[in-house]
């Protein structure tokens, strides 16, 4: 949802949409098409595309969402700014791991946020900028880095591992949790890392 709660998006997994709901009115207000792009006969893609879309944060400044898309192993990006022509459309489109599955913004040094995206497939979480210039648009979102979740000799654990090490990645919780409601109440050492707009994402 948006931070002020005015719009949820909802994912319409097996339906590969997103529905946007007007939380003023509790009506829909429009349905984005994930798949519009794709064409099931030729297989040819003409932009972004996402399938069986499951994980949707908004960003905590209601700027951008980032969508974890399963079956097409795509990121895809929506504009969620007010008034803007690109308003709830998609507007970029990233490669993921297979199993694409887990997304949650964290806090990016000097301000903005990342979304971090794990895959239930893969031994690492991909590190999304989706406003790398900081201009509030984010159709040039970028895949920023790349986390290996593997064990190393120091790494703490509560069993013994098994097989596949670092694999089956369907959630992500980065720290300190920065969104609206959350982020005012941070202790001190945390805070004082965030810039104004990041304490305050909702102003």
């Amino acid at each position: 949802m948006m931070p002020d709660a005015s719009k949820y998006y909802v994912a319409n997994m097996l339906d590969n949409t997103m529905t946007v709901i007007n939380m003023n009115t509790h009506a829909v207000i429009k349905t984005i098409n994930l798949i519009a792009n794709y064409n099931p006969v030729t297989g040819a893609i003409t932009g972004p595309v996402g399938a069986l879309p499951i994980q949707t944060p908004v960003s905590p400044d209601g700027k951008n969402m980032v969508t974890a898309n399963m079956l097409s192993g795509t990121i895809t990006v929506i504009d969620t700014r007010p008034g803007v022509p690109t308003s709830d459309a998609v507007v970029a489109m990233l490669p993921c791991d297979p199993g694409c599955h887990g997304v949650q913004y964290g806090a990016k040094q000097g301000g903005g946020y990342y979304a971090y995206v794990a895959s239930k497939f893969s031994n690492r979480l991909l590190v999304v900028d989706p406003d790398p210039n900081g201009d509030g648009n984010p159709s040039d979102a970028v895949i920023a880095g790349k986390i290996g979740l593997f064990a190393s000799a120091g790494t703490q654990r509560d069993a013994t591992i098994t097989g596949n090490p670092g694999m089956g990645g369907q959630g992500v919780l980065p720290v300190p949790v920065i969104y609206n409601g959350w982020v005012q109440n941070l202790p001190a050492a945390w805070k004082s890392q965030l810039t104004a707009a990041q304490q305050n994402p909702a102003q």
